[in-house]
């Protein structure tokens, strides 16, 4: 087979991107065979261009194993630690790592996440491809050949204390990375009990082929190319706001967030308390980030906004009248406290005014007067801000008190001033839904909000 490690993927990696694919072959496997055209279907995707493209080989023969006398292909422990201490996938080189695998392959990949911190801090996507994650009961009949055979086996130590330490960790239920488990239709090598089984419906999917065919894509429309791409890209079209590579990079940085953050999350101050409840909410664990802030007591007035936003986001989706109270009773509370400080804090007014100008427009009792009353006080905020580092969100802050009050030309250039600062993509994408949902609420027109959308969205180079 080809030499063990690390190989780039056809393209040279680049020094700019901070995001990889691994694939990772299964028994018996090459990087090269196993994947065949999948990576170069993969790179002329514009959504993909952030990422480099990478083959994790390791020894893996169908000959038998010779323990203590001549040599023997490595166990899957020691495949999981090479593919943690691969120098060229290095934290200072990648921030996110999405890793592929197939067969075999999978239990490596599986093994090094529940093992290796490091390892699994930076992965954002696993997509696993016909592996055996329950085991395989004809390994078990041949585990006396080769100790790779072994570890597959569904009654071996191997399978059983990984399925528990996946569990340990409520990756079966809430893993930190998206993730897929795919099964090939007409797989008789590694059946869906197996494949499927050990992991919840919502991350199950079934594509046509068998255990080797299901990787043998002719065109982009292949179904596990439609999964890889869906994946990485949150399943967005082509106008998604940015790349998904600096998605994921950003996915890694709130992930490690939370692993630092939550366990002393009772002895954060201010900032970190809003750190770990922005984290949490961008990771899909709203509830959570709630609680946290909940249980935190201010000294600021950051908090409460930061809370107040949670709520918001959650009454956008439910509609319960309880979080479309406390959201408003905190943006106003923080808007007293921050307003009329000595001297005032103008960053913080400004956010808690423009909020209150969007409620006054999005409640049960739409109230006109008010959101441009309180429109008003944004722009005045705004004027006398002086924290350079929220200028982002001063524009955009801007634009949707303009939007409010009737001037749409004004609106949009301050949008666009505040796209031109290429925004985090949460930034981008918070900045952009708050703008879309402020101008419809003020009748703009749908012309309109598509001209201001398509701002923060760009082409998805």
């Amino acid at each position: 087979m080809e030499n063990p490690g690390i190989q780039p993927f056809r393209v040279a990696p680049s020094e700019k991107n901070r995001a990889a694919i691994v694939f990772v072959h299964g028994f018996s496997g090459d990087r090269a065979g196993t994947w065949g055209e999948i990576p170069s279907l993969l790179a002329p995707d514009k959504r993909l261009s952030g990422w480099d493209m990478f083959g994790f080989g390791y020894p893996s023969h169908k000959s038998f194993d010779i323990l203590g006398l001549w040599a023997a292909d490595p166990a899957l422990n020691q495949i999981s630690a090479k593919l943690n201490s691969e120098h060229a996938l290095r934290k200072e080189r990648y921030d996110a790592l999405a890793l592929v695998a197939h067969s075999m392959g999978g239990l490596v990949v599986q093994n090094g996440l529940v093992k290796y911190a490091a390892l699994r801090k930076r992965t954002t996507h696993v997509f696993l491809f016909g592996t055996p994650s329950a085991g395989l009961v004809k390994a078990t009949l041949l585990s006396f050949l080769k100790q790779q055979i072994r570890n597959m086996s569904a009654s071996g130590d191997f399978v059983k204390e990984l399925r528990s330490s996946w569990t340990d960790k409520q990756f079966d239920t809430q893993p930190p990375f998206t993730f897929f488990a795919t099964a090939g239709e007409s797989d008789q090598f590694v059946p869906p009990n197996s494949s499927l089984g050990p992991f919840p419906e919502a991350f199950q999917r079934v594509i046509p082929g068998n255990h080797i065919t299901m990787l043998r894509p002719t065109d982009t429309g292949y179904p596990a190319i439609e999964i890889l791409t869906d994946g990485l890209t949150g399943g967005k079209g082509t106008g998604v706001a940015f790349n998904s590579a600096r998605v994921a990079v950003e996915t890694g940085h709130f992930q490690d967030a939370i692993e630092d953050l939550l366990p002393i999350h009772a002895q954060l101050d201010d900032a970190g308390a809003a750190q770990l409840a922005i984290a949490l909410d961008r990771r899909g664990r709203r509830e959570e980030a709630i609680q946290v802030l909940k249980d935190h007591k201010p000294a600021g007035t950051d908090v409460l906004g930061v809370l107040a936003g949670r709520l918001k986001r959650r009454w956008q989706v439910t509609r319960r009248a309880e979080d479309i109270t406390a959201a408003r009773e905190l943006y106003d509370r923080g808007y007293q406290a921050s307003s009329r400080k000595n001297p005032p804090n103008h960053d913080q007014a400004y956010y808690h005014a423009i909020n209150l100008g969007y409620f006054a427009l999005a409640g049960s009792e739409r109230d006109e007067p008010a959101a441009r009353e309180w429109a008003t006080k944004a722009l005045q905020h705004c004027e006398r801000a002086t924290d350079s580092t929220q200028r982002f969100w001063r524009l955009a802050t801007e634009g949707d008190a303009l939007a409010i009050l009737g001037r749409p030309d004004e609106a949009f250039e301050k949008h666009a001033s505040a796209a031109a600062m290429n925004p985090e993509p949460w930034q981008a994408f918070s900045a952009e839904d708050q703008a879309v949902r402020v101008a419809d609420l003020s009748g703009l027109g749908r012309a309109f909000i598509e001209k201001l959308a398509s701002q923060y969205e760009g082409d998805g180079a």
